[in-house]
């Protein structure tokens, strides 16, 4: 009987310790980790000057670059007034009663930026859209239809004629230099700086609640274990 206690103690203590060790180390990974990364950028792009038309037709192939101008209007509309977007489909709730939204579409074509001196082309279609301009659901009631497959959709993306920067690295294009973009930000350079060093400021705070979470969890996990 107390061997059968003890081994249900023992279970007990260590799904708490895995819990425990899970929560530390997403402590640990947002306010250590997290919070560098998101004060490094916020420093890199600081220390980047934006490049008008003739500093990226100047720019060596391979240099890294920062544009930051206005999404032109001779951009197409993909779909509504978005020229580039993610768009994700409601699939239900999850195990812990969250809504389940997953990314099913991704439509970022290559981009013409309005900076001094002209228009600047994004020849590539990889980026990753931060902070999109504007976004929009269909309806206002959420649905998952498990034999169709279909569910409630929603997109977030660019807009023409909002401000824009645009991360990246110089490449030769078949009229002249463009940017190959890592990263387009739907706003200015001092938005996205001001966004980074925010993060910075708040990611030590979430993650000293994760910590401390793992470490109650785990002293729980030990007391119970040498419970009698």
């Amino acid at each position: 009987m107390q061997l059968l206690n003890f081994s249900g103690r023992l279970l007990q203590a260590l799904m708490l310790g895995l819990m425990g060790a899970v929560f530390l180390g997403v402590g640990v990974f947002l306010g250590v980790f997290a919070a560098r990364d998101a004060s490094a950028e916020a420093d890199r792009v600081a220390a980047m000057a934006p490049l008008g038309l003739a500093g990226l037709e100047a720019g060596r192939p391979g240099a890294a670059a920062l544009l930051e101008g206005t999404l032109s209007a001779r951009n197409p509309a993909r779909f509504r007034d978005f020229i580039a977007y993610t768009r994700e489909e409601y699939h239900g709730e999850d195990s812990d009663g969250d809504a389940d939204w997953r990314e099913d579409e991704r439509v970022t074509p290559p981009l013409l930026v309005d900076l001094d001196g002209g228009v600047a082309q994004i020849g590539n279609d990889s980026y990753r859209i931060s902070t999109p301009h504007a976004s929009w659901q269909e309806g206002s009631v959420l649905y998952w239809n498990g034999l169709s497959g279909e569910g409630t959709k929603r997109y977030a993306g660019l807009v023409a004629g909002r401000p824009v920067l645009a991360l990246g690295m110089i490449q030769a294009g078949p009229e002249g230099n463009e940017l190959q973009a890592e990263l387009i930000f739907g706003g200015t350079r001092a938005e996205y700086i001001a966004n980074q060093r925010g993060s910075a400021r708040i990611l030590p705070f979430m993650g000293l609640i994760f910590g401390g979470v793992g470490v109650l969890l785990l002293g729980v996990g030990v007391r119970t274990l040498l419970r009698r």
